[in-house]
């Protein structure tokens, strides 16, 4: 048979897990299929069916027609008694990441995407993967936009399904958070911010954060910044030089849209800067950008280079022609070596201590088939598998495969599921007692990834945790054509 050019490879039982579970794996389905054929894509779906209930298997509940076209699926079944050797498995009916370990081992496509059931990709994604335009060595992600849950019916086609899914977006998980849909733009949804009102904070802001009674964010290179200004007014920008710049002086810049730079200040320590706009200037957007030197910390693993306490309006009464950044007053600065943001006492030897998109990454990974098997695919910890994704793109970054994040139009859209079955900013408390409930380990990112993350950046290489059998390798699994 010959080689497809992408696999795509998910887990799944039917256990109706989330509620709904066959229409959105239906609906994941159909806009695949049917998107693969329109734009000529030669690709698989590899459906991994770990543990299946008695009597109930996926290929016959999903009732899916014979469909013509570039893609075939194919269903790989683990049996309960392969599940039941494993630790956990009475608590944990579908070990995920080693079920799609089993997938990954088993594609013939020359790349392999790892996503979920409840996924539906746009059609400027599919076109950008029809055009054969993948590299190997090469780490693809994205962001991952939830839709609202009250999908259309598909057997009169996907336009419906796709309309729904482009205008219901609920939340973007992006590289830096969790962030609201607000007149069509990205935007922080969290309350008692740092910006006054008519300051609006969208892509590149770390999430808010609180020291006794002082909030702020972290810029680790830009941040991008709505603006609806008042008359006769500038912009107060309350802002600290982070620890990745290692005690240098920060470049700050203003920059539109079209990447040019509008102002600029070189910045020290603690200070207040002032951006004056032109006075045509009265509503936008601009990037606060950060050039830094983007010097690695432990135990934080992520690069900080501008902290922001606050944006606020003042009265000003002067005429601008022009954008103009220019510090108003400064003081010195935290003592970072004394925090858990100290910079790393390797940090002149680590070659490329990047911080990954890893949010939401379990949606979307996506590497040459030989890359995966380079690396031994996920961790197979057989745990609760959360971040378990998150390690694994690390592991990829530190063997030396370029983080390529795939941007706008090109999308992700994840089916909101029930509360508590999956991450939502909404269902983390109940997510968290079911999995308490549980008694099972589950991995801490500030205590177990970031030790790891620290490792391979300390020794400028990826940690394997697999053996060579890994996504049961070895095991003859038994597998059927749909």
């Amino acid at each position: 048979m010959a080689e497809p050019y992408i696999s795509v490879v998910v887990a799944a039982r039917n256990d109706n897990h989330g509620g709904n579970m066959l229409g959105r794996m239906r609906a994941f389905l159909d806009a695949w299929l049917i998107q693969s054929e329109r734009v000529g894509l030669d690709s698989e779906i590899v459906v991994v069916e770990w543990n299946p209930p008695a009597g109930s298997r996926l290929m016959e509940a999903l009732e899916l027609p014979p469909h013509p076209g570039p893609c075939q699926v194919r269903y790989v079944q683990v049996a309960p008694e392969l599940h039941a050797a494993l630790p956990n498995s009475a608590a944990i009916p579908l070990h995920q990441m080693i079920a799609k370990n089993a997938g990954i081992r088993r594609a013939r496509g020359q790349f392999v995407l790892a996503t979920n059931i409840d996924i539906v990709f746009s059609p400027e994604l599919m076109e950008f993967l029809a055009a054969r335009r993948l590299e190997p060595g090469v780490l693809y992600r994205m962001d991952r936009c939830d839709v609202a849950d009250a999908i259309p019916d598909c057997t009169e086609g996907i336009a419906a399904l796709l309309e729904h899914c482009s205008t219901r977006v609920l939340r973007v998980f992006s590289a830096e958070g969790t962030l609201a849909i607000r007149d069509g733009e990205l935007r922080s949804d969290a309350e008692r911010d740092i910006a006054d009102a008519g300051i609006g904070l969208g892509r590149g802001w770390n999430p808010l954060e609180q020291q006794d009674d002082r909030r702020y964010r972290w810029i680790a290179s830009a941040g991008r910044v709505y603006f609806q200004r008042p008359p006769r007014t500038a912009m107060t920008i309350i802002a600290e030089v982070g620890p990745s710049q290692g005690g240098e002086p920060l470049l700050v810049e203003a920059v539109d849209p079209a990447g040019t730079v509008l102002a600029a200040a070189r910045v020290e320590g603690r200070c207040r800067l002032r951006l004056h706009f032109p006075d045509s200037a009265a509503s936008g957007s601009f990037t606060l950008r950060a050039q830094g030197r983007g010097i690695p910390l432990f135990p934080e693993h992520r690069l900080l280079h501008l902290r922001v306490h606050g944006l606020r309006w003042e009265a000003w009464r002067a005429k601008a022609s022009d954008w103009r950044l220019e510090v108003v007053e400064t003081e010195p600065g935290t003592d970072w070596a004394a925090t858990r943001q100290a910079p790393a006492p390797e940090a002149a030897r680590m070659r490329n201590p990047q911080c990954l998109h890893v949010n939401a990454s379990g949606d979307f990974t996506l590497l040459a088939r030989d890359d995966w098997f380079r690396l031994r695919a996920y961790p197979e910890f057989p745990i609760w598998p959360v971040h378990v994704d998150a390690l694994f793109c690390y592991m990829a970054h530190h063997a030396g495969f370029r983080e390529a994040v795939l941007a706008d139009p090109m999308r992700t859209f994840h089916i909101e599921h029930s509360s508590g079955a999956g991450w939502t900013p909404e269902g983390e408390q109940a997510l968290n007692a079911r999995v308490a409930a549980l008694r099972v380990p589950v991995l801490d990112f500030d205590a177990d990834i970031k030790g790891w993350i620290h490792q391979m950046r300390r020794l400028n290489a990826p940690a394997i945790f697999n053996l060579e059998n890994w996504g049961l390798g070895g095991v003859e699994l038994p597998e059927r054509q749909g």
